[in-house]
This record gives C-alpha cells, sequence and structure tokens, in this order.
C-alpha cells in the first residue's frame, strides 16, 4: 500500500458509470485530502488490479454482473490481498451485511446513505484498521520469535552444563572406587584430596596440592600446570625455585619435544622416569639440581586435559609405579575441583544471563504493551467517533460497538501480559485485607460489564480478614467475576462469598450458572498460557493463568468445582492466609 497523511490511492470496481462520477465527486468533495480515484467495470479486470496492490483502499459494488462483490471480496483476500476492502451496495440489509463482514470486508455502505465525510471515515478507518492489524500481527511474530531463540538458548545451555555434571559424577564414583583398594597412600591421598575438595579458589588450590603432596610423602619439589591454548602454564611449585619459576611465569610449550610435562599433556598418560639423565626427553631446570627421578601426570576430566601435576625426587629409582598410581588418583580429584570451580563460574554466567533474559522478556512485553496500546486507542477512539457523529444504520452501530467491545478486549490483555510480566519479580509485603470493599470496587470497575449482560450480583455479608496484597487481589476478583458475567447462564446470576478453612485459610469464591465444565476442561484451565485448540478454554486461560500466578506467589491456591452439567454452573475459588497467621 503507499497510504501518507494527504494522498491516498482508491480502486472502484463498479460496471455502472454513474456511481463512479458519484463517489469521484464525492472524493473531490474532501478538503485536506487527495482521493486518487481509478475505475475499472467488471469482475475480472477489479480481480487483476487488486493484485497489483497499487492502491490503499477497494470500493467493490455489490453487483457486478454475473458476479457480486461478496465472491470477489473473498476471491481477494484469498489472493493475499493486503488492502482493505469496502462493499457498496444500492440497499441495505442485515443479511448482505453480516455476509460482507464474514467474508473479510472492513465496512460496508448503502450508496443512497454515502456523503462525502461518510466516505472518508470509512476509507480512513478501514486503512488505519488495517495498518493496526499488521503491526500487531507483526509485534506478535517477534515476540514469539525472540522467546523461542531465548529459550532454545537456555536449554542449549542447561544440556552442556548437565553432561558436564553427569560426567563429573561418573569420575569421582570412578576416583573414589580406586581410592579404596589402596592402603597407607589410599588414606593419606585421602586426606590430602578432603583438603584440596575445601580450598575455595584455584589459586589456594594450586598452592595446597603442591605442598601437602611434597609434605606428606617427602618429594624433592612438586608444582603444577594448566593447559592454556597450546602452553602448559606454571600455576605453582614449593619452595623457592617454585616461588622464581611463578614469578617469572614459567610455561612449557605444548609441543616441546624435550619435556616430559609435555609429553604426559599430549600423550594423556602418566610418564615416570626412575633415572632422568638417561631419558632423552627430560628437560634439565638449573633452579631444581639435585632432580634424580620424575613422574608427569596429566590432571585429566574424561579425555580433556586440564593441566600436568610433576613430581621430582633427588634420588635415582625412589619414585615407582605406586607412586604414579597415587599421583593420578590425586590428579583425578584436582580436575574435578578445576572443574568445579570453572563450572561455577559459567553456572553463575547461565544464571546471570538467564536473569537478563528474564528482564529482557519483562521489558520487551511492557515496550510491546505501549507500542500497541497507541494504535488501539486510535481504533477504538476511531470507532467512538463513528458512533457519536455518523448518522449510521443502526445496523452499522451494532457492528462498531462489536468493533469496540472487541477493542477493549485486546486493551484488557495486555494489561493481563504487563500484570503477569510484573507478578515474577515485584516484592511486595502482605497485608490485612478488607475484602466487602475490594468485591465492592471490582463491582464498580466492571458496572457497565453488569449492565451489558443484565447479571446479578449476590454477595456474602460475611468476610473474614485474610492476608495479601490489594491490587493482585482485586485482579483475581475481576478475571472470576468477569467471567462468570460472560460465560454464566442468560441472564448471568453470580454468588460471592467466603468461607474458613480449619487449615487457617480463607477460600473466597464465584458461583456461576453457566455450562460447567468436564473434568478434561477442569484440567485445562489453570495451565501455562500455551496454543490450545480447545476454543471455549482459550477465552479462560490467560487470565486464570495470572491468576494461578498471583495467588502462589501470596501463599494460596486456586481451584475449580463443576459438574460439568449445563445450568449447573461452575464454583472458581481461591485461598489466602487468615490474619492471625501474622500473630
Amino acid at each position: 500500500m503507499h497510504w501518507t497523511e494527504n494522498e491516498l490511492n482508491i480502486l472502484l470496481i463498479d460496471n455502472d458509470e454513474d456511481d463512479y462520477i458519484l463517489t469521484s465527486d464525492l472524493l473531490a468533495d474532501i478538503e485536506g485530502v487527495k482521493f486518487n480515484l481509478d475505475w475499472v467495470e467488471s469482475y475480472e479486470v477489479g480481480l487483476e488490479a487488486i493484485a497489483k496492490n497499487r492502491h490503499d483502499a477497494y470500493l467493490i459494488d455489490y453487483r457486478l454482473g454475473r458476479h457480486n462483490g461478496l465472491d470477489l471480496l473473498s476471491k481477494a483476500i484469498k489472493k493475499g490481498c493486503q488492502a482493505p476492502l469496502i462493499l457498496l451496495t444500492g440497499q441495505g440489509g442485515r443479511q448482505i451485511d453480516l455476509a460482507a463482514m464474514e467474508a473479510g470486508a472492513a465496512d460496508y455502505l448503502v450508496k443512497a446513505n454515502v456523503s462525502a465525510s461518510l466516505l472518508e471515515r470509512s476509507i480512513r478507518y478501514a486503512i488505519e484498521l488495517k495498518r493496526s492489524e499488521t503491526e500487531l500481527r507483526k509485534a506478535q511474530d517477534e515476540l514469539e520469535q525472540g522467546i523461542a531463540e531465548r529459550t532454545a538458548e537456555i536449554s542449549k545451555t542447561n544440556e552442556v552444563l548437565y553432561d558436564k555434571i553427569a560426567t563429573l559424577e561418573q569420575l569421582e564414583h570412578e576416583i573414589q572406587s580406586s581410592l579404596e583398594r589402596r592402603s597407607r597412600q589410599v588414606q593419606t591421598s585421602t586426606e590430602i584430596a578432603q583438603k584440596i575438595a575445601t580450598t575455595p579458589g584455584l589459586e589456594d588450590l594450586f598452592r595446597r596440592v603442591v605442598n601437602l603432596v611434597q609434605e606428606r610423602f617427602g618429594y624433592y619439589h612438586v608444582h603444577v600446570y594448566t593447559l592454556e591454548d597450546d602452553q602448559l602454564v606454571m600455576q605453582e611449585g614449593t619452595g623457592k625455585a617454585g616461588q622464581n619459576m611463578k614469578e617469572f611465569e614459567h610455561k612449557i610449550p605444548f609441543s616441546a619435544e624435550k619435556s616430559l610435562v609435555a609429553q604426559a599433556a599430549r600423550e594423556k598418560n602418566p610418564v615416570l622416569v626412575s633415572d632422568v639423565y638417561r631419558e632423552p626427553h627430560w628437560l634439565p631446570n638449573p633452579l631444581l639440581p639435585e632432580t634424580k627421578s620424575e613422574i608427569a601426570a596429566p590432571i585429566k576430566l574424561g579425555d580433556e586435559v586440564l593441566g600436568v601435576l610433576d613430581v621430582q625426587n633427588d634420588r635415582v629409582g625412589s619414585l615407582k609405579q605406586e607412586d604414579q598410581i597415587l599421583l593420578m588418583g590425586l590428579c583425578g580429584q584436582i580436575a574435578v575441583a578445576i572443574n568445579n570451580h570453572r563450572l561455577e563460574a559459567k553456572r553463575k554466567q547461565a544464571e546471570e544471563a538467564q536473569r537478563k533474559l528474564i528482564e529482557e522478556l519483562d521489558a520487551f512485553a511492557h515496550t510491546v504493551g505501549y507500542n500497541l496500546r497507541d494504535p488501539l486507542d486510535l481504533i477504538i477512539g476511531y470507532t467512538n467517533l463513528l458512533k457519536e457523529q455518523a448518522r449510521l444504520p443502526e445496523e452499522l452501530h451494532e457492528y462498531l460497538n462489536s468493533i469496540a467491545r472487541n477493542g477493549q478486549k485486546m486493551s484488557n490483555i495486555i494489561d493481563e501480559l504487563q500484570l503477569l510480566a510484573g507478578v515474577r519479580k515485584a516484592e511486595i509485603e502482605l497485608k490485612p485485607l478488607n475484602m466487602a470493599r475490594i468485591v465492592a470496587e471490582v463491582q464498580q470497575r466492571l458496572a457497565y460489564l453488569i449492565a451489558d449482560y443484565q447479571a446479578k450480583i449476590i454477595v456474602s455479608e460475611y468476610w473474614p480478614t485474610a492476608m495479601g496484597h490489594k491490587p493482585w487481589v482485586e485482579e483475581v476478583w475481576a478475571n472470576y467475576l468477569s467471567n462468570a458475567i460472560k460465560y454464566g447462564g442468560q441472564p448471568p446470576l453470580v454468588q460471592i462469598g467466603a468461607t474458613a478453612q480449619s487449615d487457617d485459610m480463607i477460600r473466597f469464591w464465584v458461583r456461576d450458572n453457566g455450562p460447567g465444565f468436564t473434568p478434561e476442561e477442569q484440567a485445562l484451565l489453570f495451565t501455562k498460557f500455551t496454543e490450545l485448540s480447545h476454543v471455549r478454554i482459550k477465552e479462560y486461560i490467560l487470565g486464570l493463568s495470572i491468576v494461578q500466578r498471583i495467588v502462589t506467589r501470596l501463599g494460596g491456591q486456586v481451584s475449580i468445582e463443576s459438574d460439568g452439567k449445563p445450568g449447573q454452573g461452575s464454583v472458581f475459588s481461591f485461598t489466602l492466609p487468615g490474619n492471625y497467621q501474622t500473630n
């Protein structure tokens, strides 16, 4: 479409040239807007012109030879027409009016009653309504896509986290089983591992590991490396030599040929050398001149190498297979500790990302609500303006009322979505509630609905004091009461009351005289807001989802009682803590 503030392109499809001349004259009388009116005479040519999508609105005569305007309406919409379609007829008739709206017409005008101002309002209203519908649909699609993408990201992160945790649990079990088969070394190793597990940070962990291993087993020197990209970085070492290497940020390339540490990391297996002077791959360290034997044990998590624990002794042949087994057991504990620290960091990042996501979704819901409210208020405003200023047939007034009611319903849905987002994060303090006053205020708030449906409301005089948050509880009553009026009997008969329970909770209830719900339908009523094929339940689902969220936050429960028999109605209820629970 090519709509601008001061110029509109209109196509008239009418086989009567006099109608074209009359319509052209009417549009020419309109001040402030230039209407470019094109005219075609037949059904076929009109359909071809609509398919080109060059006009902002289409005026279609009901009588088009062997076809009629309703046929053209249906065909154009099926072919994806994006601009509004307005039906013109020589005589007014409720049956044609209804058929036009069912076929997708944006408006229906009787030629004899058409004036320049009415024609202008009808065209403007139809274009604005179509544009608002398009914007609403686009916003909904963007919201759904954003939620789906964010949900997929969180789900993927959780899957990776669960896999890592499962791997850790498996490794811990294997290490524990292996340690139980050893004697003194097992006991000593377990003692060291327990101290490792209680170390809060990685830097303290590495320092405790090397010092405990050297102290308990009397080794000449112990140091630990972590694998960072393609470098083995020394994190901690014992004695003055270890302190010096740490200060100089000692590193060993992962690909180094003359290094037992690098060899253990590459092969992912421990390297035991009883006499280093006979080992061609050994690399002497001038800071450790007394080294005679060495074990380099990889710190692994599954098949992933996280680093290397290196032990050196000052006697040839003093390091044996049992030392290697001991160190591998310790490396498993170290790997678990390192990975736990990393997983904890990732968990905190994931929680922070999830918190930010929830805040973004809440902000997005509020933004969408505010962006939709202006065009929605404009639709309702135009509708009321037509009702007040246009001399329209009674039938059209009924449709304008329907548009206004549906617009108000959309506004209520926006309010409910924003309330749902707010309930999630709001911090509230429970206070005693004057429930009789709250119920009275809700009745006043729904006075228009009570009058429209000619509902009779019977309110109990017994209202025990409960604890809650007044604005939220008012929304619960408004939802229950409006549902009872809209979906109850004809006319609606609604009873409202309260009952004190033996569990120190107060039960508040709303009884209607509607058709009731089957057990299968009841199971769906308080579910989370999802896409349901059950048309009747969809009318309830969003509001009741909010009700459940509110009542749960207030420490209560929601329920429904119904036999599913027409006329016997349903009882919707919710519970809140009694005032005496705070004493």
